[in-house]
C-alpha cells in the first residue's frame, strides 16, 4: 500500500539555514496536497542558570520572570516563524495550511511528542554537519527523532 501524506510536521530552529528543510517539507505538501505544522521547540533552561535565579530572586519574582519569560518567548517565535514563512511562500503559486506550534522541552521529545498527538504522516526536519565526524554521525536531534518515531523521518542536510 502506498503511504498518503495529508500532515506533514516540519520541526526548525528558525535560523536561515533551515530554509532548504522548509522548502522541502512545502515541496512535500504541494505535491500531497497536506498541510503543514510548524514546530519550533524551546529547550529548558540549564539547571545551573535554574538554580542561580532560584537562588537568587523572591519565589514571587521568579515565578512572575518564568511566566512572563515563556510568554514573550513564545510572542517572539510566533512573529519570527510568520515572518520566516512570508518570506519563504511569497512568491508562491500555492499556499500550504500551515499552523505552529510552539513546545518547551527536550527536543527530540517534543517533536515525536507533538507527531504523534498532530497524527502526523511525515515528520521534515534539516541537519547540520560541520565536520567529517559529524558527517558520519547525524546531527544528533535528527538520530534520536529517527530511533523514537514510528512516524517516516525526512531528513534534509543544512548548510
Amino acid at each position: 500500500m502506498i503511504p498518503t501524506v495529508k500532515h506533514i510536521l516540519y520541526v526548525s530552529d528558525i535560523e536561515d539555514g533551515s530554509r532548504p528543510a522548509f522548502r522541502m517539507a512545502v515541496s512535500m505538501a504541494k505535491q500531497y496536497s497536506a498541510q503543514i505544522t510548524f514546530l519550533h521547540v524551546i529547550a529548558p533552561i540549564p539547571d545551573s542558570v535554574v538554580f542561580t535565579l532560584e537562588s537568587t530572586l523572591s519565589a514571587d519574582a521568579y515565578s512572575k520572570l518564568q511566566k512572563d519569560g515563556i510568554s514573550n518567548l513564545k510572542k517572539l517565535m510566533e512573529d519570527r516563524i510568520t515572518a520566516f514563512c512570508d518570506s519563504e511562500l511569497e512568491n508562491l503559486d500555492w499556499q500550504p495550511k500551515i499552523e505552529s506550534v510552539i513546545s518547551k522541552g527536550d527536543v527530540h521529545s517534543k517533536i515525536v511528542e507533538v507527531a504523534e498527538l498532530k497524527k502526523v504522516d511525515l515528520i521534515v526536519m534539516g541537519t547540520r554537519t560541520h565536520s567529517a565526524t559529524k558527517q558520519f554521525f547525524m546531527g544528533s536531534v535528527a538520530n534520536k527523532v529517527m530511533r523514537s518515531s514510528d512516524i517516516p523521518v525526512l531528513v534534509v542536510p543544512l548548510s
